[in-house]
């Protein structure tokens, strides 16, 4: 099954499915190990598997002068998630407007608008103007609906998380072994059937 992409304009308004869904929620630059766990447990899932995820990386606009650039484009991005078996990304265009929106008013709009029953999420996701919601807040959110949590237990590489700071790192420092490692994929191979097992 091909992945189908929407706005998050559409999913709030005009979209409309009766079949539940499990969605995770991120910025997903790389689609590295730690994503992929969160879009592996979403895919076990008896749910339609659905990822919330961004145009451009927030940080473009949150702090410019702080942003180094992204791992993959946005093309790459949804290549690798319909090879993971996604089959339903919505997209946000993060603008100054939408940073303005509360944490819990973001996950009311998810909830609300369509059914969902599992909302996978790293440990440290945060979401929300100035991040004021955590993953702890929603787990209590969507608890309170019915809803499952699931809170990822970090992916640990020599001690620490990965994460796609310390990817950039390392791409910065010219040290391209450490960053393939930390993605799961070569870096000098962006065609996503020869990086992930093909679930669709």
């Amino acid at each position: 099954m091909s992945m189908r992409i929407i706005d998050w304009e559409e999913y709030i308004s005009s979209f409309s499915t009766s079949v539940p869904l499990a969605v995770t929620i991120g910025v997903f630059d790389g689609v590295h190990k730690g994503h992929q766990a969160l879009i592996q447990r979403i895919g076990d899932s008896p749910h339609i598997p659905a990822v919330v995820t961004f145009r451009q990386n927030p940080l473009k606009t949150l702090k410019p002068d702080a942003f180094t650039g992204d791992i993959i484009n946005l093309e790459q991005k949804l290549s690798f998630l319909e090879a993971w078996g996604v089959q339903l990304t919505i997209l946000i265009d993060f603008s100054p407007e939408f940073s303005k929106i509360s944490g819990r008013d973001f996950i009311d709009l998810l909830l609300d608008c369509q059914p969902v029953k599992l909302i996978a999420l790293g440990r440290n996701f945060r979401c929300g103007h100035q991040l004021d919601t955590g993953a702890e807040e929603i787990r209590s959110l969507a608890g309170a609906r019915g809803l499952e949590v699931w809170v990822a237990p970090p992916v640990m590489d020599e001690g620490q998380p990965v994460s796609s700071s310390r990817i950039r790192q390392a791409l910065a420092a010219g040290r391209q072994a450490e960053a393939e490692r930390l993605l799961g994929w070569p870096l000098d191979s962006i065609n996503p059937d020869n990086i992930v097992p093909n679930r669709r």
